[in-house]
């Protein structure tokens, strides 16, 4: 986790440095103004140790105030940069063909032009990712069911609790979840951020939701970068039943429970039953659900539906991009063979900069159509 902040910072550093070398190409800057914007930077990309260390000392106030601005201004730093490099990439390309393209003035319209589109487009999608959208499946199966053969099942994921997920943003999820109605409501990771010092209360927002057939969870990431006991906390004090490598009988199907692979990582799990054998020793004649934090299909594992998250659909464009090189599967349904699918939902939160572009929030229905048990 240190090594990843470290190149985080790094990264995210260089793109405002990348940033400031513009700024300072187009407008005459004093030195006294070159160094105010240098420290506001410096402030900027250290913002997320900050809000941390604000909130370890119960500053939530400040904390979130620092939060909103370091992640929208992270939002619109990723985005300007990555228009800023195509933009004057097509204008290089134009210098060959128009003389006026390498004049100051269209530099300037190019800097001018990136900014704005950047500014709108962190507007768009901030407001757009507190609009949730509702997805729906309907999957045809064989098995035998309860519930006169029909199961909806809903699958919330990345909700990511804490600093700015809560109250009306997350009463907003929850609305959605009631009105569609759930016989099995189902949490594939990362319910919970990092910041989990006062978000306890968050938890009973859940309690209203009583689905016939229960209400199961598995871990995230960041349900270890959270702290895995506290998170575990919060997760069953919402009404969930955690699945830590794990197999339940609900409405006539196997639900399993995989543990995220961050344990593993972190060195936290080591005594849990493989998820391989986890999945032979289910029963082969009921419908088998299986939920994963990470969309990795193993080819050895019995299952009949896989539902995942983690990538959020990429979040802001062009990430998604980025997510596919890691995660070939990164939105969407899949189709794995016979009776054998998988879904992986761009998740119903955000991470980081609370704005989603191209990726809007969902949560999904599952419609799940099979035989009467009489």
């Amino acid at each position: 986790m240190i090594i990843f902040v470290l190149i985080f910072i790094c990264l995210y550093g260089g793109i405002n440095f990348y940033a400031f070398s513009r700024v300072k190409k187009v407008l005459h800057l004093s030195v006294k103004a070159k160094i105010i914007i240098k420290i506001l930077l410096v402030l900027l990309v250290l913002a997320p140790v900050i809000i941390r260390l604000a909130e370890s000392r119960h500053l939530e106030t400040l904390a979130r105030s620092i939060a909103y601005i370091g992640y929208l201004w992270m939002a619109f730093v990723f985005l300007f940069f990555f228009l800023d490099l195509a933009l004057n990439l097509s204008r290089n390309i134009c210098k060959f063909f128009f003389k006026r393209a390498r004049s100051i003035a269209v530099r300037n319209i190019v800097f001018g032009l990136s900014v704005f589109l950047s500014v709108v487009f962190v507007i768009y999608g901030f407001y757009d990712a507190q609009r949730i959208r509702v997805k729906r499946i309907e999957i045809q199966t064989d098995k035998l069911l309860l519930n006169n053969g029909k199961i909806r099942i809903v699958q919330i994921s990345d909700v990511h609790i804490g600093l700015i997920i809560r109250n009306n943003r997350l009463q907003r999820i929850i609305d959605c979840v009631k009105e569609a109605d759930p016989d099995i409501l189902v949490s594939t990771g990362d319910l919970v951020d990092d910041e989990l010092n006062n978000v306890m209360p968050q938890s009973r927002l859940f309690a209203d939701i009583k689905p016939k057939y229960g209400k199961y969870a598995v871990t995230g990431n960041h349900e270890y970068y959270a702290g895995i006991g506290n998170s575990l906390e919060f997760t069953k004090n919402a009404g969930f039943e955690i699945l830590r490598d794990e197999v339940r009988q609900a409405a006539g199907i196997a639900i399993a429970g995989i543990d995220d692979v961050t344990g593993r990582k972190m060195g936290i799990i080591k005594d849990h039953l493989p998820s391989v054998n986890l999945l032979h020793l289910t029963q082969s004649n009921k419908f088998i659900l299986l939920l994963k934090h990470q969309p990795i299909v193993n080819d050895n594992e019995n299952f009949n539906l896989q539902l995942s998250g983690h990538t959020h659909g990429g979040q802001l464009f062009p990430f998604m991009l980025i997510t596919r090189l890691f995660f070939s599967k990164n939105y969407g349904y899949y189709n794995l063979g016979e009776y054998k699918s998988l879904y992986v939902t761009r998740g119903a939160g955000t991470w980081g900069p609370p704005v989603r572009i191209l990726a809007p929030p969902e949560i999904t229905i599952i419609d799940l159509i099979g035989k009467k048990i009489d």
